[in-house]
C-alpha cells in the first residue's frame, strides 16, 4: 500500500481541508445570518415580511443589524479554507503523487472518460448493494469525486470571498450580492452531497478491508 499513498503534503492538507470544511458546513446551517431587512412595499403592505434568519426577528426593516459570533467564525474559517484550496491548486500543478489537477480531472482526457465510464459500469451492481471495488480497480471513480469537491470548494470559496467584501449589515444586500448569496448556498449544497459520499465510500472501504485511510493519514 505504500506506492498508493499521496504524497505527504497532500496528506496534511487534505486533513487540515476536511476539518476546516466540515466544521464550516456545520457552522454555517446553525448561525445567524445579519441580513437587513428592505422596507415593505407600499403595494404590498398587507403581506407579512418574512425572516429569513433566526435571531432577527424582532429587526427593524431597513436598519443595521450585528454580525452574529457565528457569522463572524464563518467568515473567517472560509477565508482559511479559500486559502487552503489556493495552495491546493498550486499542489495540483506540481508532479507530486496524487497532486496533479489531472488524477483529479480524468474526465478531461479521452482516456480518463473510457476509463470512469468503464469503471462505473462495471461496478454500479456492487454499489447498488453497498459494495466497493478496491482502491486500484476505481481510481478514476475516486479521483473525480475528489476533483469535484475540490471543484465545489473552489466555487464556494471565490463567492465565499465576494460575499465577505461585499455583504452588508447597514442596507439590503443588492441584487448581485444575492445572486452570489444564491449560487454560494446551491454550491454548498452539492459539496455537502459530495462530502456525504466520499466518507460514506470510506467507511465502506474500511469495513471492507481496503484500509483506504492508510493512503491519506497525515503521519508517516
Amino acid at each position: 500500500m505504500s506506492d498508493q499513498r499521496f504524497a505527504k503534503p497532500i496528506r496534511m492538507l487534505h486533513s487540515l481541508l476536511a476539518i476546516c470544511m466540515l466544521t464550516q458546513l456545520a457552522i454555517g446551517e446553525l448561525m445567524d445570518v445579519p441580513e437587513v431587512e428592505a422596507p415593505p412595499s407600499a403595494g404590498l403592505s398587507w403581506i407579512v415580511p418574512a425572516f429569513a434568519h433566526e435571531g432577527h426577528h424582532q429587526a427593524i426593516p431597513g436598519a443595521p443589524v450585528e454580525a452574529t459570533l457565528g457569522f463572524e467564525v464563518h467568515e473567517f474559517l472560509g477565508l482559511t479554507v479559500a486559502a487552503l484550496i489556493l495552495i491546493r491548486l498550486l499542489l495540483a500543478m506540481t508532479s507530486l503523487p496524487g497532486a496533479n489537477w489531472r488524477e483529479l480531472t480524468p474526465w478531461a482526457s479521452a482516456a480518463g472518460r473510457s476509463q470512469l465510464g468503464l469503471e462505473i459500469r462495471t461496478q454500479m451492481a456492487g454499489w447498488k448493494q453497498g459494495k466497493l471495488a478496491s482502491p486500484e480497480d476505481g481510481e478514476a471513480v475516486a479521483r473525480s469525486v475528489h476533483g469535484l469537491i475540490l471543484l465545489s470548494g473552489l466555487i464556494m470559496g471565490v463567492t465565499g470571498v465576494i460575499l465577505f467584501f461585499g455583504w452588508s449589515t447597514t442596507a439590503p444586500q443588492t441584487e448581485l450580492i444575492e445572486l452570489v448569496a444564491s449560487t454560494h448556498e446551491v454550491v454548498v449544497g452539492g459539496l455537502e452531497a459530495l462530502l456525504g459520499a466520499h466518507i460514506l465510500a470510506v467507511i465502506l472501504h474500511q469495513r471492507q478491508g481496503h484500509h483506504i485511510l492508510d493512503r491519506i493519514k497525515p503521519t508517516d
